[in-house]
């Protein structure tokens, strides 16, 4: 997945402190701060076509990471043809 920088914020020495991110097709996009604080959302459309817009916040994207791939795993076991 390739990620587009939209915005930087710099400080008054000029480093960059946070970024505003989006992936290439518009679906996700992130909020990202120097110290490992985000806002992530995630863009998608329902089965009747509603357009849905969630937020998650996270100063441990390492740990978000793990429990998400825990929840695959449970499914992938316990849910026949789970994709």
């Amino acid at each position: 997945m390739k990620w587009v920088i939209k915005s930087k914020h710099l400080n008054e020495e000029k480093k960059i402190i946070g970024l505003e991110l989006q992936d290439a097709d518009g679906s996700f996009d992130a909020n990202v701060r120097w110290d490992g604080a985000m806002e992530i959302h995630i863009h998608s459309i329902t089965e009747e076509y509603n357009q849905i817009a969630d937020t998650i916040h996270t100063s441990d994207i390492d740990g978000l990471i793990a429990k998400l791939q825990g929840l695959k795993k449970v499914c992938v076991d316990y849910l026949d043809d789970w994709k």
